[in-house]
C-alpha cells in the first residue's frame, strides 16, 4: 500500500482552478468522464476523480491524472506520463530491421535513448519532413538542469546498417533540423570527403527541461539516394581537460624507452644515423608544447600538444596524426616523457633542439654559436681590406660637409676646353680633373641624367673663360683656333651629367 503522502491532493486541486475550459475538457476525456457543463462543474468532476483514485489507493491512476493536471499540454502525446512498466515510446512505430550502433567517442558516452529510431526514406527528387516528440522523464529533466555535463544530442547514420559493425555519424547533405521551432545551428556536414568528421547535433539548449513536456522536433531533408536513420540520445559529455588528465594518469612513453629506440636505429648498418631536430612547438597551434604526446603506432619522435590535438578532434574528429598523417585513436595516445624532460630543462625561448643518435640533445642556439671546424677567427683580420677614398674624393666630401662648394665656372686648365657653359660647374680652388668629381648623393638608377640646354651658338665659337681668384667672376681667355685646328667639343663632364646638387 502506498503511503498517504503520495496522495497529496491540495496542490493538485489548486492547479485545477488555474486551468482553462479546453484543458479541463481534455482531462475529462482522458478519464472517460462527461465534458459538458460550466467551468465549476468541470473542475468538480476532476477533483472528485482525483479523490477517488486516492481513496482506492490506486497510485498509478492517481499519478496519471496528476500528470495531466500539472502539465496539460502533454495530454496529446502518445507517451503520456502513464507510470506503468512500459517504454514511454511504446506507441511509436519502431523501425524494422537492424538499428545503427554508433562508434565510440572519447568526448561523450551514450546513456539512453530519448526517442525511438526514425527512418528517413530515399527522396531522390523531392523533400520530406520527419516529426518527432522528445519527452523527458522527471529524473532526466532534473539531471539536465543540475548536471551540465549531461547533453541531449541527435545521432544520424546512413546505410548500410548491420548488427556487427559500428557506423559513423552522418546526416543528409541537405538537411534542416528544428526543435521547438528553433533552427539547430550546427555543422551537420563535417569536413569534405572525410567520413566520420561529423559530430552529433547538440540540442540541449533548445529543449524545455520540464518533466513530460512535449518538445517538438522536425527534420527536413531532400535529394537523398539512400536511407538515413536518426535517434535522440542522452549522453554524458567529457571535456578536453578531463581527457588530458586521463592521458597524464595513464600509460606513458618512458625516457629510457625512447633512448633505446634511438640507439637501436643508429646500430642499423643500412642506415646512416645522423642528428635530427625536434621542434618544441606544436604543429597544430604553433605554440610551445605543454603536454607532449604522440601515438604508439607512430615511429617519429616529434610530439604535439595533447590539448590542442583534442580540441581540434572535438570540433572535427578526423583522428589523424598531424606529423605523419597516420590514423590514430585516443587509446593509442601516450605522453612522451623524453620530450617532456626537454621542455622542462629548456627556457621557453628555445623552440628547437638537436637530438643525436645516442639520445643526447643540445640547443640549436649552442650550435649556431660554435665556429666552423678548421677555421681560426684570428685570420679574419688578415683578410680584411680597408678601402680608403682617393684624396680628391675626400676633398669633395669635406667641402660638401663644410658647405664651401660654390657653383662657379671651373678653370680652363682643370676641364680642358669645355663647350658647355649653361650649367655653372663648382669651383673648388685647386686644379684637378673634372672626372674625379663624383656625386655621392645621386643614384643613376633612380633618376635620369639631366642634360644642359644646348646653346644655339656652336661651342667652338664661344670665348673660353676662367675664374678670377679675386672676385670669382668669369674672365675671357684668349684662344687661337688656328693653332689647334678644328675644335671638337669633349664629352660632358660627370658633374654636369649627374646634376651636381646646388646649395
Amino acid at each position: 500500500m502506498a503511503p498517504h503522502s503520495a496522495f497529496e491532493t491540495n496542490t493538485v486541486e489548486q492547479k485545477v482552478k488555474t486551468l482553462v475550459n479546453a484543458h479541463l475538457k481534455s482531462i475529462l476525456k482522458k478519464e472517460n468522464l462527461l465534458v459538458s457543463g460550466v467551468k465549476v462543474a468541470l473542475q468538480r468532476r476532476i477533483n472528485d476523480q482525483l479523490h477517488l483514485h486516492a481513496d482506492n489507493q490506486d497510485l498509478n491512476r492517481f499519478n496519471r491524472l496528476k500528470g495531466f493536471i500539472m502539465n496539460p499540454e502533454s495530454m496529446n502525446s502518445p507517451a503520456a506520463p502513464y507510470p506503468l512498466n512500459q517504454s514511454p515510446y511504446s506507441n511509436f512505430p519502431q523501425v524494422a530491421g537492424p538499428r545503427p550502433i554508433f562508434k565510440d567517442s572519447p568526448f561523450y558516452t551514450i546513456l539512453q535513448h530519448l526517442t525511438p529510431v526514425q527512418e528517413c526514406k530515399v527522396r531522390e527528387a523531392t523533400r520530406d519532413t520527419i516529426e518527432c516528440k522528445i519527452i523527458l522523464k522527471p529524473d532526466v529533466a532534473d539531471k539536465l538542469v543540475s548536471e551540465p555535463d549531461l547533453r541531449v544530442m541527435i545521432f544520424c547514420a546512413s546505410e548500410p546498417i548491420s548488427h556487427f559493425s559500428k557506423v559513423d555519424v552522418a546526416f543528409p547533405h541537405q538537411v534542416e533540423i528544428k526543435v521547438n521551432l528553433d533552427e539547430v545551428k550546427a555543422n551537420l556536414r563535417g569536413l569534405k570527403n572525410r567520413a566520420g568528421s561529423t559530430r552529433p547535433a547538440d540540442i540541449t539548449n533548445l529543449l524545455r527541461k520540464r518533466a513530460y513536456y512535449e518538445n517538438s522536433m522536425t527534420l527536413t531533408y531532400a535529394l537523398t539516394h539512400k536511407k538515413f536513420y536518426f535517434v535522440v540520445n542522452l549522453v554524458r559529455q567529457h571535456p578536453v581537460e578531463e581527457l588530458v588528465a586521463k592521458l597524464k594518469s595513464g600509460k606513458t612513453i618512458s625516457k629510457d624507452q625512447v633512448i633505446r629506440e634511438m640507439i637501436s636505429k643508429a646500430q642499423d648498418t643500412d642506415v646512416q644515423a645522423i642528428g635530427s631536430i625536434i621542434s618544441l612547438k606544436c604543429p597544430l597551434s604553433t605554440l610551445r608544447i605543454d603536454v607532449p604526446c604522440r601515438s604508439t603506432i607512430c615511429t617519429h619522435n616529434q610530439c604535439f600538444d595533447a590539448t590542442s590535438f583534442l580540441q581540434l578532434q572535438e570540433q572535427a574528429p578526423t583522428w589523424t596524426c598531424p606529423v605523419c598523417n597516420k590514423t590514430v585513436s585516443f587509446e593509442a595516445l601516450e605522453i612522451d616523457l623524453y620530450v617532456d624532460d626537454i621542455l622542462k630543462s629548456t627556457p621557453k625561448t628555445i623552440d628547437q633542439v638537436t637530438v643525436e643518435p645516442d639520445g643526447k640533445w643540445s640547443r640549436i642556439s649552442e650550435h649556431g654559436a660554435r665556429p666552423k671546424a678548421g677555421h681560426d677567427s684570428s685570420d679574419d683580420d688578415e683578410d680584411l681590406v680597408e678601402i680608403k677614398d682617393p684624396p680628391r674624393v675626400t676633398a669633395v666630401k669635406n667641402e660638401m660637409a663644410n658647405g664651401s662648394i660654390s657653383m662657379r665656372t671651373p678653370p680652363t686648365s682643370s676641364r680642358e676646353q669645355s663647350a658647355t657653359s649653361s650649367v655653372p660647374p663648382p669651383s673648388i680652388g685647386t686644379k684637378r680633373s673634372v672626372s674625379a668629381v663624383i656625386d655621392l648623393t645621386s643614384d643613376d638608377e633612380e633618376e635620369n641624367p639631366r642634360h644642359p640646354k644646348k646653346s644655339a651658338t656652336p661651342a667652338y665659337l664661344t670665348t673660353p673663360t676662367h675664374s678670377s681668384p679675386g672676385n670669382g667672376r668669369a674672365q675671357p681667355v684668349a684662344n687661337s683656333l688656328g693653332s689647334f685646328g678644328p675644335y671638337n667639343p669633349p664629352a660632358e663632364p660627370n658633374y654636369i651629367q649627374r646634376g651636381y646638387p646646388h646649395r
